[in-house]
């Protein structure tokens, strides 16, 4: 498959698609036997307006489901100046206030436009990318320069996917493994490094690093973790490029609290 070569692209847009697509294989596969998503409402960062996903239910959910079933309550968080919070994950961190960040909309709008990208002429990939695209919830995105300043830098993702015993995910390596697999499936030029554990604002996490060459001579590593919170796998993703973009993601991580 064709990289897009502008850097900015290679570093953040590519990668939040490969997050979300990352279970896309096992989903497939069980999505006939799934039930169907609960219905889902979520705020936006920049809008007082909840956007609400429906999906069709054949049958009236049990009153045990009811009293078990927090979905609705899903929010996409509130992304400020230097900030971001969530409270139904229970999460939040600080980045530079003079850094670049895109809303739920503007990330959900970045991703559609890389699904070609990533996909290609592939019919199933592109079944496997539309199906977790349904159950991705894209959260922050912040980086130092703009989307089309053409240089990599350090930057900040979080997004959360819907995950299924069926689809054998129970832990955030589970779901890194199946990140990994598709990477690899799909014959990325990366270079992984053996996973480990890190905690991170008081919360364990798995941890999958990866480096690449953007083709212009400098590396550029990616720290992914991972964890599961209320069926969810929720991820971080952070780039840097060198010694000094490594400190200013370390700043980051350590900003990150975990209720």
């Amino acid at each position: 498959m064709t990289i897009p070569k502008k850097a900015s692209l290679f570093a953040m847009l590519i990668m939040i698609m490969l997050v979300a697509a990352a279970c896309g294989d096992k989903a497939d596969n069980t999505a006939a036997t799934e039930e169907p998503t609960p219905t889902e409402t979520t705020t936006g960062t920049d809008s007082d307006t909840a956007n609400t996903e429906e999906t069709e239910n054949t049958e009236p959910a049990s009153e045990e489901s009811k009293e078990t079933d927090n979905s609705q309550d899903v929010e996409l968080g509130t992304t400020k100046k230097g900030s971001y919070t969530n409270d139904y994950f229970g999460v939040s961190l600080k980045f530079p206030e003079a850094w670049e960040f895109q809303d739920a909309a503007g990330m959900n709008e970045l991703t559609s436009a890389s699904s070609e990208a990533i996909a290609g002429d592939d019919e199933t990939k592109k079944k496997q990318i539309e199906l977790s695209q349904t159950k991705t919830l894209n959260l922050l995105m912040a980086s130092k320069y703009p989307l089309d300043a053409g240089q990599v830098g350090p930057s900040a993702i979080a997004v959360a996917e819907k995950v299924s015993l069926l689809q054998g995910i129970r832990t955030g390596k589970d779901y890194l493994e199946a990140t990994k697999k598709f990477m690899v499936d799909s014959q990325f030029p990366y270079d992984y490094k053996e996973m480990t554990t890190e905690t991170i604002g008081g919360k364990e996490m798995d941890l999958m690093q990866i480096t690449m060459d953007p083709g212009d001579g400098s590396t550029v590593t990616q720290d992914y973790y991972s964890t599961i919170i209320e069926g969810y796998a929720f991820n971080f993703i952070f780039t840097y490029v060198d010694d000094k973009t490594k400190a200013e993601i370390d700043t980051i991580k350590k900003s990150v609290q975990f209720k």
